[in-house]
């Protein structure tokens, strides 16, 4: 009402109005409401830094407001600058000595830590603990909660010694000045209880958690958050004390009472549950521990929906990792029960809902934003990304004293909405709604017939050491093989593949290695395969750069001559309807001209494209290391392109090719239909990743706070392929157009209209290798491909001679354009080649592998 009247009386930009906005932005952050809270911080600090100038002290106030948001929301990259800025600005108007410019030092401290920065955090913590104390004094609330953060850091570091000095500090000071039964009182105390069940004093320990617990229960009651946390560290602990059952019946307690007030997606509903089900597995009750830890793996796949949906491309990846822990000991669970048959079907589970969800996801975001461009569908599109925004901050947000009481009532409203606007744009997208298709174990071995099914899911075991184990679906039932650690595997099969690539190599070797492999792999699953020739593959991990066919059985034959190999990415991929196949041209892009500056010459070369996403304006393309990219001429791929054209023409096919200067990037785009056939020959890439995740991981979760995982390296970003003009405009990328800067990467696959071709051909080096991903594939150009809508995708594990991967597309293409399936084409020209003694060697056939559909 306020802000009405003054906007009336005062304008828009007047700084008493940006004040309400402030205030409202306030409320609504504690309401739950991010997304509007944003909106209003931002519209309130432009109105102060224009109209009383970026060092004025409200300008710093809402600016430090507006990061606390954006580091809440884990969007760090935004928030940082804003603190920094505010910062400096602060010590030049305020002073050093300032409360506010010691609160946003503090605040900088917080946000280092959450990126897991933690010696940096340590650093400004002690910096500004210091001033605090000098400033305001050794009992000051700011400084005695610097010291509390400060210890809390040290505790998150596994540095206990030096953490517990600081909490016994912070709590004697704490209830000398606001007394015994104040919260920050029992905060301090309760961490100074988690410091020493740390340092395995577990008696003294117990007597400060179960204070607090008391403390707490009595001033806020056993239904407040700060009870339900003292709960959950009193029930661990117990289970230390191998008082089990009493911890099981506190856990039990304290799920019951988070799910009723905090809600199923809450962190410490998370953190209890899964608590409790380790206890209940070290009391044997593996069952019990079943079904709590089947209810969390599916109440986090509703999380995942909800949250990842409106995470930015990159954060994905954090959630991903963050919960990777949870999944494993799920599946290490599964593994233990006597219910074998089962298990199996629970793994095959697991395997359905979480292989291959980060590409699932960036795919219907990527279609909904295309789809936001068409007039017809943008209201459509515009309300379902309003809604999911809405729906990702409740759940992170959590109830809080002002929705509590209707939280769960909000919660089911904007599901509903976002049901409601999902099945609207279904009806527009085929590829939308068999993608947000709901599939189940009992549908994907319905649908298998009398072909078998391998799936392999890593994990990692109780020491966190990598593990594989196969789910075997065939005639004789559905069970499973585990093999326990696996990184002997991995050394076998990257040994292998040298092997395999090295010319100077005998035969019998490359032959004996791949024996070894199939002896320790495949030779475990025969008797569960029994007589199956045919089978659905679907990789994980190490396994997924692995030619499964250059394997050699017991009976001295390569696998591809014994079974047919059928590589799927997901189970999905058997119980989807297939797209409505196109039948059109063949489109070929080859031997592009890396050196051509036509691109640069053009008015428009150095203009940022206003299309492009921030995602991609603001990530990789802007580094060094695609900057740095450089290829040298592929005449053999301008050769292999015509011979294809000419395959084509043969079969009465009508061919599209673009080489030389021809082969730009923006012909993919300019296609005028969607191509059946898109045959790429030129070089591939895949960039190492920059700046490693698992750092920013540990930042994560500071006291069981709804935190935001970081924005991780995308590697959708640094797996690409090269087009015309990429040597001349690399040094620019980032400044010119990206739908024609000569650079196509995984990302930017997903926006090209593809929904329907039968098959991409990937004829560059290493297009198969991406990041590969425990429980998500090779998170790279393939896989964008697949999502993108194309059936099959046809892809390299290496570099091949320019006569040998001629000689295979020759093959290949004569076969293909008569009328056989991809898979069969692909499969038969390589048996010709098997038994060529020029082409024998599995360097040869074995380099390209396609990824399909039942097709």
């Amino acid at each position: 009402q306020v802000y009405d009247v003054e906007v009336a009386l005062l304008g828009a930009d007047h700084p008493n109005v940006a004040t309400d906005l402030n205030n409202i932005a306030s409320v609504q952050r504690r309401l739950g409401n991010l997304a509007e809270a944003e909106q209003n911080f931002r519209r309130a600090l432009q109105v102060m830094q224009d109209v009383l100038g970026t060092d004025s002290p409200q300008a710093i106030s809402v600016a430090n407001n507006l990061g606390l948001l954006l580091e809440n929301q884990g969007i760090y990259d935004e928030a940082e600058p804003l603190y920094q800025k505010a910062h400096a600005s602060a010590e030049v108007v305020l002073g050093n000595d300032h409360p506010t410019t010691l609160a946003l030092a503090n605040n900088l401290a917080m946000l280092y830590e959450s990126q897991g920065d933690f010696e940096r955090a340590e650093l400004a913590y002690k910096q500004v603990n210091d001033q605090n104390a000098q400033i305001l004094g050794p009992e000051h609330p700011s400084t005695l909660a610097g010291l509390n953060n400060l210890g809390y850091l040290y505790l998150r570091m596994e540095r206990p010694e030096e953490a517990l000095p600081l909490f016994q500090q912070a709590y004697r000071l704490w209830a000398a000045s606001l007394g015994e039964t104040h919260q920050n009182t029992l905060k301090a105390l309760n961490n100074l209880g988690r410091v020493q069940m740390q340092l395995e004093d577990f008696e003294t320990a117990e007597m400060n958690l179960q204070a607090a617990l008391d403390g707490r229960r009595e001033i806020f009651g056993e239904r407040h958050p700060d009870t339900l946390r003292s709960m959950n560290d009193m029930g661990v602990l117990l289970g230390k004390l191998e008082r089990t059952d009493e911890g099981v019946e506190l856990l039990q307690r304290t799920l019951d009472l988070e799910k009723e007030v905090l809600g199923e997606a809450h962190p410490y509903t998370f953190e209890t549950r899964n608590a409790l089900a380790d206890l209940l597995e070290q009391l044997g009750q593996l069952n019990d521990a079943f079904e709590i830890r089947r209810e969390g793996f599916a109440e986090r796949n509703t999380f995942f929906d909800r949250v990842l949906w409106v995470a930015g491309d990159n954060t994905r990846k954090g959630y991903i990792s963050l919960h990777k822990p949870e999944q494993d000991a799920y599946i290490r669970n599964l593994l233990q029960l006597e219910d074998t048959e089962l298990a199996a079907k629970e793994l095959l589970n697991v395997s359905l809902q979480r292989k291959g969800l980060l590409l699932k996801i960036t795919s219907e975001t990527q279609q909904i934003t295309k789809m936001a461009n068409d007039p017809k569908l943008a209201e459509t599109a515009g309300k379902l990304l309003t809604a999911r925004k809405e729906l990702a901050s409740l759940t992170l947000a959590g109830p809080t004293p002002e929705n509590k009481d209707i939280f769960r009532q909000l919660v089911h409203n904007l599901e509903e909405q976002v049901n409601d606007l999902q099945l609207q744009i279904g009806e527009q997208s085929l590829l939308f709604r068999e993608s947000r298709q709901s599939v189940s174990a009992d549908q994907v071995l319905e649908s298998l017939g009398e072909v078998a099914l391998v799936d392999f899911l890593t994990y990692r075991d109780d020491l966190g050491e990598p593990s594989l184990v196969a789910i075997v679906a065939s005639e004789g039932g559905l069970e499973y093989y585990d093999y326990g650690t696996s990184d002997y595997l991995t050394d076998m099969i990257m040994e292998y593949r040298e092997i395999i690539q090295d010319f100077g190599m005998a035969d019998e070797d490359v032959r004996l290695m791949g024996y070894d492999v199939w002896d320790a792999l495949w030779a475990p699953l025969t008797d569960a395969l029994g007589a199956s020739e045919a089978l659905y593959l679907i990789p994980d991990g190490s396994l997924n750069v692995l030619p499964f066919d250059a394997l050699v059985d017991d009976n001295e034959e390569y696998l591809i001559e014994s079974l047919d190999l059928r590589l799927i990415s997901s189970a999905r991929d058997l119980v989807l309807e297939p797209l409505e196949p196109v039948r059109g041209e063949v489109v070929i892009v080859a031997g592009p001209d890396y050196d051509t500056d036509q691109i640069l010459q053009s008015p428009q070369a150095r203009a940022v494209s206003g299309k492009r996403s921030g995602s991609v304006a603001q990530g990789v393309r802007m580094g060094s290391g695609l900057r740095g990219l450089s290829f040298d001429p592929l005449p053999g791929a301008e050769k292999e392109g015509a011979i294809i054209e000419s395959v084509s023409q043969e079969k009465a096919r009508e061919a599209l090719i673009f080489s030389k200067q021809e082969g730009e990037e923006q012909q993919l785009r300019a296609l005028p239909a969607t191509p059946e056939v898109l045959h790429i020959a030129t070089h591939g890439f895949f960039l190492k990743e920059e700046e490693r995740l698992a750092q920013r991981i540990a930042g994560l979760n500071r006291g069981g706070a709804n935190r935001v995982p970081p924005p991780g390296d995308n590697p959708l970003l640094r797996a690409g392929l090269a087009f015309a003009g990429l040597n001349a405009n690399a040094p620019l990328l980032g400044e010119i157009d990206t739908d024609n800067d000569g650079v196509l990467t995984a990302m930017e696959v997903l926006s090209l209209d593809l929904v329907g071709t039968q098959l991409v051909v990937l004829s560059a080096c290493e297009t198969g290798l991406g990041e590969i991903h425990d429980g998500e594939g090779v998170y790279g150009l393939r896989r964008s491909f697949q999502e993108a809508g194309v059936r099959s995708v046809v892809n390299s594990f290496w570099e091949v001679s320019d006569d040998g991967t001629q000689h295979l597309m020759t093959e290949f293409y004569n076969r293909y354009l008569e009328g056989m399936s991809p898979r069969d084409a692909l499969r038969e020209a390589r048996l010709e080649m098997v038994n060529d003694p020029r082409w024998s060697s599995p360097f040869y056939w074995s380099a390209f592998a396609l990824v399909g559909r039942n097709s």
